[in-house]
Formats: structure tokens, sequence, C-alpha cells
């Protein structure tokens, strides 16, 4: 695949996470790959421990969890648009997330090797205005879950206020900022 993928982690189709992600496709140069989560049937970790052998989790070719991690391991770079629920993500996106402890396993136990560190960038999306934590949860989760994929979080869009159907399409600021967003990226 060799280009960057931009998946939508929203439960909800058509919100303003899903319009973020694609202002973001729509903003660069070259070509990408989007994605949505809640087109794929995850189930969450059961924390059974299998995993802890050789990395693999027992639940693998089950659901689509393993398939969007193969997706990612061709991708260039990654974009993740999220809402912002009860200060983290949506449920869905923490089972896929979860899913994600193999792949720290297999590195762990030397049974998959790093590969080299791509660019990811990350676009939260809150309906309250104000909050001082209102990122802090989720920031540290995804830099983790993204280093055992080999990716590194280069920039941010943490925007406020958007809760309502076409807010974010209504909203300049907050669109400028997924734009500046993008052109960072250089893709």
């Amino acid at each position: 695949m060799n280009i960057p993928v931009i998946m939508s982690l929203s439960p909800r189709g058509g919100g303003n996470s899903d319009q973020a992600a694609d202002l973001f496709a729509r903003t660069l140069r070259g070509e990408s790959r989007s994605l949505r989560l809640r087109d794929h049937h995850v189930e969450p970790c059961t924390g059974c421990g299998a995993c802890a052998g050789e990395g693999v989790c027992r639940m693998s070719g089950e659901d689509a969890a393993e398939d969007l991690f193969a997706q990612l391991d061709l991708a260039s770079g990654l974009v993740l648009a999220a809402p912002v629920y009860f200060y983290h993500l949506p449920s869905q996106a923490k089972a896929w997330i979860d899913r994600a402890q193999s792949r720290y396993l297999a590195r762990l136990g030397g049974h998959a090797a790093a590969g080299s560190v791509r660019p990811a960038y990350i676009i939260l999306v809150a309906g309250r205005t104000r909050g001082e934590n209102l990122f802090a949860g989720i920031l540290p989760t995804l830099r983790y879950f993204l280093e055992a994929l080999d990716f590194r979080i280069e920039d941010t869009a943490l925007l406020r206020g958007l809760d309502g159907p076409g807010d974010f399409a209504r909203d300049r600021e907050a669109m400028d900022a997924v734009r500046r967003l993008a052109g960072r990226s250089g893709w």
C-alpha cells in the first residue's frame, strides 16, 4: 500500500470525527486510504493471556482486528480521528487498541522485530468546550498503542465544542486546524 491511512474511530457515521478525517484526506496532495473502524467487527481482549507465549492472539482470524493491523503494517503513515467519550475513546476503538497487546508481547518476546517508525497524526473531537484534562487519558493510550505498531505521534489537532451534527462543518477554526495538520504531514 505504502500510502497513509486515514482512519475514523467513531462508531457513528457522518459525525464530526468522520468529517474531520475526510477533510484531512481532501487536503492532502497525494493519495491516501480511508478506513472506518465501525465497518469492522472487533472483539474485545478477554485478558486470557494466550498471546503471552508467541504474541499471537487466540482470536486471530475470528474478527477484523488482525486484518486492520495488517493494513496499518503497509501504511506509510497514519491519521486517527476520534470523538471523545467520557474523557476517552469510544469502546470499539479501545477494544481494538487492547487487541494490540499481542503485537506488543510478540515484540517483547522476540517473536517480531520492530519496523521503521512512521508518522502518525491525531485528531480528537470533543463536545465539551473546556476541561483541563479532556485529552489527558487518550493521548498516552494512543502513544503506546501506536508505538507497538511502529508509529510515532508527530502532531495533534485537539478540537473542543463540537458536539452536534454538523458542528465541525460550521467551525472554521476547527476546519483550519485540520487543514494545518494535514499540511504539516507533508503527504
